[in-house]
């Protein structure tokens, strides 16, 4: 039998482009929710039309852009975070609090990620809806929180190892 050999340099540019894709979807989610809820606005109080199932959809919508932008934001390093201290730091333990910083992260991923599946099969099982007028199954609403979960737990990984890296040569210097 032939052996499958994956490269890790395809596995990470496959796991770059799907978090991208997550960015992309997140965007297109943002100005439908621009678009959406202006619409919504401008039609209820000039022609008294209510589109109601902007609001349903504007809610799940904002779930899912939560977790999709998640994991490129963490990439990106765009997540706000108070750097006061970190700044009067020597590189070296700069790195350090950065790895200390991701294998917490880590660890509330992976607890978010149990939560998260558990939530969406037990709800898939009991067949349950979100109480909305459009009245979505609510697994459709918690299944990117596991997905999401593993695509930032993934990430918090990498930037350990990118901090360790760092932290490692930082000593030889």
């Amino acid at each position: 039998m032939g052996e499958i050999s994956v490269k890790p340099k395809r596995v990470i540019y496959i796991f770059d482009k799907i978090i991208e894709i997550g960015r992309e979807a997140a965007i297109v989610m943002v100005i439908f929710l621009m678009i959406g809820i202006s619409a919504r606005v401008f039609l209820r109080y000039t022609l008294d039309v209510p589109i109601n199932w902007v609001v349903d959809i504007s809610t799940i919508f904002q779930v899912y852009l939560t977790f999709m932008a998640a994991a490129w934001l963490l990439r990106e390093e765009g997540h706000v975070s108070i750097d006061i201290i970190l700044s009067y730091l020597r590189p070296r333990y700069r790195y350090f609090l950065q790895i200390i910083n991701s294998i917490l992260c880590a660890i509330i991923c992976i607890i978010v990620l149990v939560y998260g599946a558990i939530e969406t099969w037990s709800s898939w099982k009991s067949k349950l809806y979100l109480g909305m007028p459009m009245e979505p199954p609510k697994w459709s609403l918690f299944i990117i929180i596991p997905i999401g979960s593993i695509l930032l737990l993934i990430q918090f990984l990498r930037r350990m190892k990118s901090n360790l890296e760092k932290f490692k040569s930082s000593k030889k210097s």
